[in-house]
């Protein structure tokens, strides 16, 4: 048997973790730029509110109260999330950690009988310690436990086990087609066309006929329907991201621009503290300034641009200083900013590669990469950020917090960042 573990409307639950208050309100979380609702409360779901749906159709509903729209906080739903996934660690064989919010979980050696009463040790451990609501589902394969999560959802049971083929076939023929495991919107027109409207209709169709139309992935998916478990998910384990970002709204709109540079400077380093937490070197840096939507009278500004290194790195120097190099392309003097951020691409895994012909590589990487070893062991041992660059101290207090203190301190090369 095999479990899928999901986080109920996991970055509200989040912000509801720090706020009680938030609790039984309608709740929305934004995207990156506040573009869009990327997370909704059941109360908020209630409420009409379309995972997705543009900020400003639901400006009436947050101006007036009704509705409580927060900016996303990644670094906390990150860490978070790292919690809930030791939790499930705790209690079950093995895990592969699927999603930021959901994990399967291999029953394998378990007797089906005690399923029922580990899900129910896990929901209160995340509840009790960690203030999360997850909801686990039980079934042969990692497609059916899918689909008993998600009925499980609708149903508001914390846990649900599949046992027999009618609790099978009952599940597939109350989910429509849209909801299996890998069918999207243009595969469901396409289902639609051929008669197939639940995912019992699917279930029911010959072997034959399916991977002749969906290949084999399809009968992958028809397979698993019928308690076969072919879907390996190894991949999903590995650490290396394609890309991070690192990105906070500001309380207020900001024109200052030490404090902006303090800021891109901040999340530079977590963003390369988050490269190496994952053994990896980016190549390109990026940074992006946001004005405020709704102040429509100086017009929306989004500045952004990117700068591709000489060599793979992830020091947090070289990478903060590309970003401040960025930053003073394309700051915009007069212009009041609401959001500011930073993104790392072109990742490889931290292995041997070619050097640059025009730098002392080897022994310029080995002393930065024994610095930032250092760093990180002292920031986690002794407490978050204790170490920091000078370009993250900022020079006045705007009121913002972000998990970082505001200090004052003298003048700095903009140019060459140090600990």
């Amino acid at each position: 048997m095999t479990g899928l573990a999901d986080c109920n409307n996991f970055f509200v639950s989040c912000e509801r973790t720090l706020n009680s208050n938030l609790i039984g309100r309608p709740v929305v979380v934004l995207s990156n730029n506040d573009g869009c609702v990327v997370a909704r409360s059941n109360e908020a779901k209630r409420l009409g509110i379309r995972m997705g749906q543009p900020a400003f159709e639901i400006k009436d509903l947050t101006r007036s109260g009704q509705v409580i729209a927060l900016s996303g906080n990644h670094l906390l739903y990150r860490e978070i999330s790292l919690r809930v996934h030791d939790v499930f660690r705790r209690y079950v064989p093995q895990t592969i950690d699927y999603s930021i919010d959901e994990a399967f979980l291999d029953m394998t050696g378990i007797p089906v009988g005690e399923l029922y009463g580990i899900g129910m040790a896990i929901y209160n451990a995340c509840q009790s310690e960690i203030g999360i609501p997850v909801t686990i589902g039980f079934a042969p394969s990692k497609t059916l436990s899918k689909l008993v999560t998600e009925r499980c959802k609708k149903q508001c049971e914390p846990i649900g086990v599949m046992e027999t083929d009618d609790q099978r076939w009952s599940i597939m023929e109350g989910l429509p087609i849209s909801e299996l495991w890998g069918v999207g919107r243009r595969l469901t027109r396409r289902l639609y066309e051929a008669g197939i409207y639940t995912i019992a209709d699917f279930a029911r169709r010959d072997k034959s006929w399916v991977r002749s139309r969906l290949g084999i992935n399809g009968e992958k998916s028809w397979l698993e329907l019928h308690g076969y478990s072919c879907i390996e998910l190894e991949h999903v384990e590995r650490q290396l991201q394609d890309s991070i970002s690192e990105s906070r709204t500001f309380p207020i709109d900001i024109d200052d621009y030490d404090y902006l540079r303090a800021r891109i400077a901040i999340y530079a380093a977590d963003c390369a503290k988050k490269l190496r937490g994952m053994r990896g070197l980016c190549k390109e840096v990026g940074v992006m300034l946001r004005t405020n939507r709704f102040h429509t009278e100086s017009g929306y500004q989004a500045p952004q641009g990117s700068l591709s290194l000489m060599t793979y790195t992830s020091d947090t120097n070289i990478i903060a200083d590309a970003a401040l190099a960025i930053l003073d392309k394309i700051w915009m003097p007069d212009v009041m900013f609401k959001r500011a951020g930073v993104w790392l691409n072109d990742i490889i895994a931290d292995v041997p590669s070619t050097p640059s012909l025009f730098e002392e590589y080897e022994v310029r990487e080995h002393e930065h990469s024994r610095l930032m070893q250092a760093v990180d062991k002292i920031n986690g041992v002794v407490g978050h950020n204790v170490l920091k660059l000078a370009s993250q101290i900022t020079k006045g207090h705007v009121g913002h917090n972000d998990g970082y203190s505001s200090s004052f301190g003298a003048p700095f090369n903009p140019t060459t960042p140090k600990f």
